[in-house]
């Protein structure tokens, strides 16, 4: 069986586990049930790097090779996601107007979002609240809920 995870970054917010195809990120994700596991290639080290860079507010947008595995719409979902800048936040809505589609599935997109962070769900919100992330919303005000809140303030500063 092959391991969860290529490595295992231990964040502020939690441990992010990463997994890797051919030098790009295929997945990496909040997974409060998991233990680090240290960089072991140069390409690692550098997705290493720049985390920990990003949590300590020096780094604001990343330079890191990805390849989104997802439906057709959820990429173009996410592609459109990529393009909110540090510190701004689009609503579920307005990305859903510039792909031509509705507020709900493009949050259903961003739920199932392989590569949070890189491509920045967490910067999608409701338009009179926070909206969710990865299945947590204010309703369930949850782990999940709580690392895009505080995501949001680290990148407020």
């Amino acid at each position: 069986m092959s391991q969860k995870y290529d490595m295992v970054f231990i964040s502020p917010l939690g441990p992010l586990g990463i997994k890797t195809k051919e030098d790009k990120i295929i997945k990496l994700i909040f997974d409060i049930n998991t233990t680090e596991i240290k960089p072991k290639t140069s390409f690692l080290k550098e997705v290493h790097y720049q985390l920990n860079l990003y949590f300590n507010n020096k780094l604001r947008k990343f330079d890191i090779p990805y390849a989104i595995i997802a439906t057709a719409y959820q990429k173009n979902v996410l592609l459109e996601v990529k393009k909110i800048n540090f510190g701004d936040t689009k609503t579920y809505s307005d990305i859903a107007s510039k792909i031509q589609s509705h507020a709900r599935p493009v949050g259903n997109a961003c739920r199932n979002n392989p590569i949070q962070l890189l491509i920045p769900c967490h910067r999608v919100i409701g338009k009179n609240n926070l909206g969710g992330f990865s299945g947590d919303d204010i309703k369930k005000n949850g782990n999940m809920f709580f690392i895009k809140k505080k995501l949001l303030e680290l990148e407020d500063n």
